[in-house]
């Protein structure tokens, strides 16, 4: 547990020069070369665990980088590994208690854009509970060995806290409710509080108040077995802008210069061997376009440069992942080969609004809502990715017979054309398809999903944000006949392999799998 507490023996001596003192302790015993930081300065403990700070207190807490082999208490879902501390206090004390485990070997289950706001017309509470729930649950408890889990923001939505009566507390009983694993958090655009009235250089600061009082810091780090990972706040939010009628919640992609200097900070005291797993809620990169197969990527920060810095401080890494969401779209990006983004599934796929009949719970790219599963073994790191209420095995992967396929969804008569959507596909995956014992040419194609296209029709206007999206993991194949059986093979970077034999034709309806 984590407390502040009236100072230990030790503080008097540090009074002076310092306003915050404390310890990191295991069974009573000192943790020696512990990472301590206010988001600002990052000290280390000495021999007997202590540290020491004189610290502005601007984000209001200090907060350990829990060491590998250790753990935190937690407080419901939310890991103790923070103290929060007030300005103008004066001397303060903050303690950390760890307790020893080996977490060289665990599963990692990463949540984002769950998108919590009790609309009645969405019903999202009960979607919620009858199509994430029971398949979380059942994961967590088929899963063996040590668990953690973290979201990558967007737990809540900002313009139906105050209407609504639902923000992060809120979301937080619910979690609790489930009852879930611990979960390490980075903040959302829509964790903002949206209330009140400031400049656009004011915004940031004030809105983010709300979620480190309820939720806690808005970035930190921390240690699992022998991977280190960040959370970041990449989004420096500007306040409301009126569009036409409505109402628009404005922010930056990008990093602010405190968290650069912290984050430049903190990975001084990580080996340059040590994967780096760095969290935020908007990515890195998109996609403009495929050349020969693969894609052109562009930098979606909003200014370029702040990105680069932000490779910079992390070009000495030897294996550098950026786990990301907020575009409620799943998609794998090398950008080098040590530096790799996975843009995360939404668990709310597009929006809780496709429910009902005709609908099926999909993101804009056609991929089914869920999310993913990472198998950390040493400094080895394996990827999955998990539908919503389907066996692993029976959600990799749709095959489109796109003869069959309305034209106003995309289709093609009579083109025998095939499209394969992979869900999960990163450059490490293998796709192999045959006719008759003949392997034929696969092409990757940018086009879109056409489900999401027949399921999505009617519900979104052009400006919404969920239209249909050009999907970067769709394949093609030309068959000789309308009517032959396809074999279909789909290996990804881990050695599993699943397997579909397609019948031709084969019907296009909202129930397809």
């Amino acid at each position: 547990m984590l407390c502040l507490t009236l100072l230990w023996s030790g503080a008097t001596a540090m009074a002076q020069e310092h306003n915050i003192v404390g310890r990191v302790l295991c069974e009573g015993r000192g943790v020696a070369g512990a990472v301590v930081s206010d988001g600002e300065q990052v000290v280390v403990t000495d021999a007997e665990g202590a540290y020491g700070m004189h610290s502005s207190k601007q984000c209001g807490y200090v907060f350990l980088s829990i060491p590998s082999g250790y753990e935190v208490e937690a407080d419901g879902i939310i890991p103790r590994h923070f103290v929060p501390v007030t300005r103008g206090k004066g001397l303060e004390q903050a303690d950390f208690h760890l307790k020893r485990v080996d977490n060289s070997r665990y599963t990692l289950f990463v949540l984002n854009d769950i998108h919590l706001s009790n609309t009645a017309a969405d019903e999202d509470i009960r979607q919620f509970w009858e199509k994430f729930v029971p398949d979380y649950r059942e994961m967590m408890q088929t899963t063996k060995g040590k668990c953690y889990g973290l979201t990558l923001g967007d737990m809540t939505t900002d313009s139906r806290w105050y209407r609504n009566n639902y923000g992060l507390p809120e979301y937080l009983k619910e979690m609790e409710r489930i009852p879930s694993i611990p979960l390490f958090h980075a903040m959302g655009n829509h964790d903002n509080d949206p209330k009140g009235k400031w400049t656009p250089e004011e915004w940031d600061s004030v809105a983010v108040k709300t979620y480190r009082r309820i939720v806690g810091p808005s970035y930190y780090s921390f240690n699992l077995g022998e991977v280190h990972y960040v959370m970041l706040d990449n989004l420096v939010y500007l306040g409301p802008r009126k569009v036409g009628k409505k109402t628009r919640w404005d922010f930056r992609v990008e990093i602010d210069e405190v968290q650069m200097r912290w984050l430049y900070e903190d990975l001084q005291h990580v080996k340059p061997s040590t994967p780096l797993i760095i969290c935020m809620h908007a990515p890195m990169w998109g996609c403009k376009g495929l050349e020969a197969g693969e894609p052109m990527l562009n930098c979606a920060f909003t200014d370029e440069h702040n990105a680069k810095r932000l490779l910079a401080i992390v070009k000495d890494f030897k294996r550098v992942y950026f786990l990301s969401g907020h575009t409620h779209v799943n998609r794998h990006y090398n950008y080098s080969k040590r530096i790799t983004e996975h843009n995360n599934i939404a668990v709310a796929a597009s929006s809780w609004k496709l429910d009902g009949e005709g609908r099926r719970h999909l993101s804009k790219d056609g991929t089914p809502g869920g999310y993913a599963i990472y198998r950390v073994d040493g400094k080895r790191i394996e990827w999955s990715y998990k539908a919503l209420g389907r066996p692993i095995d029976s959600c990799q992967f749709i095959v489109y017979d796109m003869n069959t396929v309305p034209k106003k969804y995309g289709g093609l008569a009579d083109s025998n054309e095939v499209w394969l959507n992979v869900y999960n596909y990163d450059p490490s995956w293998r796709i192999e398809v045959r006719e008759h014992g003949r392997k034929l040419p696969v092409e990757r194609i940018r086009k879109r999903d056409p489900l999401y296209r027949l399921v999505a029709d009617g519900v979104f206007g052009s400006g919404s944000a969920f239209t249909p999206a050009l999907t970067d993991h769709l394949f093609r194949v030309v068959a000789s006949s309308p009517a032959s059986t396809l074999e279909v093979t789909v290996r990804d970077g881990f050695g599993h392999c699943w397997k579909q034999t397609v019948e031709r034709p084969k019907a296009f309806h909202w129930q397809m799998q």
